[in-house]
């Protein structure tokens, strides 16, 4: 969409005339397939059981073009990304578009390509890239899981290496935290009325949920709109609080239509 210029749409039907989406494509733009391996590594990487029903998952399917330019104006990319997180408080599963700066490797993966971001403590930050879609990339990755399944057999079961890494009686009950008590940033475009005060709403709704305002784009309405677009990048807020904050801004009679809400993160 942003390289093409194209409409959520159009993108989808080249994909799929391509091989590289299914005909009925709900799994992968709605995050669904996306879910379903964001578990597994998770489960790998923390532990824990797998727990796709706790996974908070958001599609592409209502990012625009508009979105897409207003994050290239203010030094972004959206990616649909998985993202498990440890926490003090638990761990963090959830698949949404995100807003990451271009600067990232990540925000440069493009086309058919997929990559992991892996966050260790002694060795930092490592990426793994390759082709996720496509016939060839689909049959080696079934063949290397056939040929994983042919080498255990002939081993003895007390000799196997767990599927998880770890026997399931060893696995930890970890929490998984609730999607409201997840702390991030927020991108937000809104639509209003071209009328004296309605910023001064807005920032008085954000600062009373403890939600500050940390970029803004505001454009001259075109000829004959009533209706302005007003981009706003906040601080790091617990989703609770933006959703009371997106809530009250919806209700002004100044606001049309509901607020586009992107998660931002940094990835940093």
């Amino acid at each position: 969409m942003r390289e093409k210029g194209r409409s959520f749409a159009e993108a989808l039907s080249q994909a799929q005339a391509l091989g590289y989406a299914e005909a009925d494509p709900t799994f992968d733009v709605e995050g669904i397939d996306a879910a379903h391996k964001l578990v597994i590594m998770a489960s790998l990487a923390f532990t824990m059981p797998l727990a796709f029903d706790k996974v908070y998952t958001e599609g592409i399917s209502r990012i625009s073009s508009e979105d897409i330019r207003y994050a290239d104006e203010l030094g972004y990319r959206i990616k649909h990304l998985g993202i498990a997180r440890r926490t003090d408080h638990g761990v963090e599963l959830r698949v949404h578009p995100t807003l990451i700066p271009q600067r990232r490797l990540i925000a440069n993966v493009n086309g058919v390509m997929n990559a992991v971001l892996v966050s260790g403590d002694a060795v930092g930050s490592t990426l793994y890239y390759g082709a996720g879609a496509g016939a060839e990339a689909t049959a080696s990755a079934v063949i290397a899981d056939i040929v994983d399944v042919a080498r255990t057999l002939d081993v003895r079961p007390d000799q196997r290496v767990p599927a998880a890494g770890v026997a399931l009686a060893e696995q930890g009950d970890t929490l998984v935290l609730p999607e409201e008590e997840v702390v991030t940033s927020y991108y937000l475009r809104i639509s209003a009325h071209d009328k004296p005060g309605v910023m001064s709403q807005v920032a008085t709704i954000c600062s009373e949920q403890g939600i500050s305002i940390e970029a803004l784009i505001q454009h001259e309405p075109t000829e004959g709109e009533e209706l302005v677009p007003v981009v706003i990048l906040t601080s790091r807020a617990r989703e609770a609080c933006l959703r009371e904050a997106v809530a009250q801004i919806e209700s002004l009679e100044t606001v049309e239509g509901d607020v586009v809400r992107i998660r931002v993160e940094s990835l940093g």
